[in-house]
């Protein structure tokens, strides 16, 4: 019915994600956040997170955690995608590791062939998104 949580545009996806993790933590940790999210623009269930995940895993980590999720959109959702957060403790706004951790985030994606949303940054005071624009072309 109408009242399922359609995830069609940019404000709907952060709303989604501050219900999901939170507004505000004062204890947010380190970690990586991935909803899987199907054509319908639905979000699937289980929400996976990394805990404790301060840096950037290694490339051949995150590819391996890519395929895991494009085979379940291939089996569950072909035209799916995922949409990440990145949580850490604090509250200093967007900062350079922050801008390199979604840029790694999402050039995996694309090595692995998944399509994927702007990456969010949950801190102690808020959730946000990181546009594509501010992060690192080198990644």
């Amino acid at each position: 019915g109408p009242d399922r949580l359609v995830l069609d545009d940019q404000v709907s996806l952060m709303r989604a994600w501050r219900h999901l993790v939170g507004p505000h933590d004062p204890h947010r940790g380190h970690g990586v956040w991935l909803m899987l999210i199907d054509e319908d623009d639905r979000p699937m269930a289980g929400l996976l997170e990394v805990e404790h995940c301060v840096d950037l895993p290694e490339p051949d980590q995150l590819d391996s955690m890519v395929a895991m999720l494009r085979a379940v959109l291939d089996d569950e959702a072909p035209g799916g995608r995922v949409a990440m957060l990145r949580s850490r403790p604090g509250t200093h706004p967007v900062d350079a590791e922050d801008r390199r951790f979604a840029a790694g985030l999402l050039a995996a994606c694309r090595r692995g062939g998944l399509p994927a949303d702007l990456v969010h940054l949950a801190t102690a005071d808020r959730v946000v998104p990181m546009p594509p624009d501010d992060l690192p072309v080198s990644a």
